[in-house]
């Protein structure tokens, strides 16, 4: 820009002598036709002099303006070349680049940043990180945090929200924007998705952990199985030697009970213990998902739920083929903790996606949604929802979950739970395309 004005001030210069010339020209030409001239020849050589130095110096003029405009659209052409250059490589790199200003305010917001955070650009460009995000957000921490102490970062994993409420991993670093002379103009901020490979990690580790206590269970489930049937033969007997007062009989029916309890939670363990052999044949996944959801709502028929099917598999796909005894049973359980989560009724939506989704981009297969709109659960209950035994609810044995987790492993899938407190709960099963 500097060299720009320069050059169009030299123009702006060489055009006003032009003119100066041309009126000391005019004068001294109507002064010379004013006057007697002495010698025409000296006269003659005067004026000759003055015009072939003034054609001289527009000439000059002239290729200093053209070479100065030759210079000028290089310099626009080039400015143009590595402004395109930048942008088709924020345009294509993988990972989230957000670069911020000094005041913190997002001045670059490329492709992958909009798909990774689900925020358009245009939405976030000028504004500050805490207008853009939220002032709570991880991010504008961070950002702070980088601000006060000047130490960048490399590679954290942090978790970040959505603006949908839905918080992702990312692994984040944080570095300082600096000009050609050194001078830091702002920050910049590179990240890439780890949501997907966290959930993969979670699910191996979690899959190690189920299959050693599944070993375990097993075992001891045999163990107190002998025993219990011991017990409830001496129970037999002993009701029968009792009197058949109203209290006696009372008190042997709550024993009874209580056993029988126990031998559905041991006949559970049992269940878990064992490896699972699928029987696998072709499915219609939708009648699968249709016969789950009536069989569970007519199990609560005085609580209103308003049910929402979307994204159905078109009936011209071929059939899944799966274990449709086991896979039924699944999203049987899912669904059931979904209406009972809404005691005083309200919304659930089940929804299919079919494509390149799910847990490993490299499988096609579909991603089956079920979402409520009860209560919620608090991060505590998430880490631990899928663990045998774990449960939040009074009479619940905490086996459900478990064995719908290892249904959906055995199948080659996955599934992982979303939910906020006060806003509701969605289980994502992705089930792969299995051909036989």
């Amino acid at each position: 820009m500097v060299l720009i004005a320069f050059l169009t001030g030299f123009i702006a210069a060489g055009i006003a002598l032009y003119f100066i010339l041309r009126a000391l020209f005019i004068t001294r030409k109507k002064l010379t036709e004013g006057t007697p001239a002495k010698d025409p020849s000296v006269k003659k050589e005067k004026v000759e002099f003055v015009i072939d130095t003034f054609s001289t110096l527009i000439n000059k003029l002239k290729e200093k303006e053209e070479a100065l405009e030759r210079l000028r659209k290089q310099a626009e052409t080039r400015a143009s070349v590595a402004e395109s250059y930048n942008e088709d490589i924020l345009r294509c790199v993988g990972s989230g680049v957000i670069s911020f200003n000094m005041d913190r305010v997002i001045t670059t917001f490329n492709d992958a940043a909009e798909r990774i955070l689900k925020r358009n650009r245009d939405e976030v460009l000028g504004l500050s990180c805490a207008d853009a995000f939220g002032p709570d957000n991880t991010l504008c921490r961070l950002l702070y945090d980088f601000l006060i102490s000047g130490n960048p970062l490399s590679r954290q994993e942090v978790e970040l929200q959505r603006k949908s409420g839905l918080n992702i991993w990312v692994g984040l670093s944080i570095s300082p924007l600096k000009d050609k002379e050194g001078t830091q103009t702002g920050i910049i901020v590179v990240f890439t998705d780890l949501t997907e490979i966290k959930m993969l990690r979670e699910q191996s580790e979690l899959k190690k952990r189920l299959a050693m206590l599944g070993e375990m269970s097993g075992g001891i489930a045999h163990e107190f199985r002998n025993s219990m049937g011991a017990i409830m033969g001496y129970v037999k007997i002993l009701s029968k030697r009792l009197p058949e007062d109203e209290q006696s009989q009372e008190v042997m029916s709550t024993v009874i009970s209580e056993i029988n309890s126990m031998d559905l939670i041991i006949k559970e363990l049992l269940n878990y213990g064992k490896p699972v052999t699928l029987s696998l044949s072709p499915v219609d996944l939708n009648g699968l998902i249709t016969k789950a959801l009536d069989t569970i709502l007519g199990r609560f028929p005085d609580v209103k739920i308003d049910v929402d099917l979307k994204g159905r598999i078109p009936a011209d796909l071929p059939h899944f083929y799966l274990d449709e005894v086991l896979m039924r049973q699944a999203l049987q359980n899912i669904i059931q903790n979904a209406v009972e989560s809404m005691p005083a009724g309200g919304n659930l939506k089940i929804e299919v996606k079919r494509g390149k989704v799910g847990f490993e981009e490299s499988k096609k297969g579909v991603e089956i949604l079920i979402s409520d709109t009860g209560g919620g659960m608090p991060q505590e209950v998430l880490e631990n929802i899928f663990l045998p035994f774990y449960t939040t609810k009074p009479r619940g044995t905490g086996m459900g979950l478990a064995l719908v987790h290892k249904i959906i492993l055995a199948h080659g899938g996955g599934i992982h739970v979303e939910s906020q407190e006060g806003k509701g709960t969605t289980f994502r099963i992705y089930i792969p395309w299995l051909q036989s």
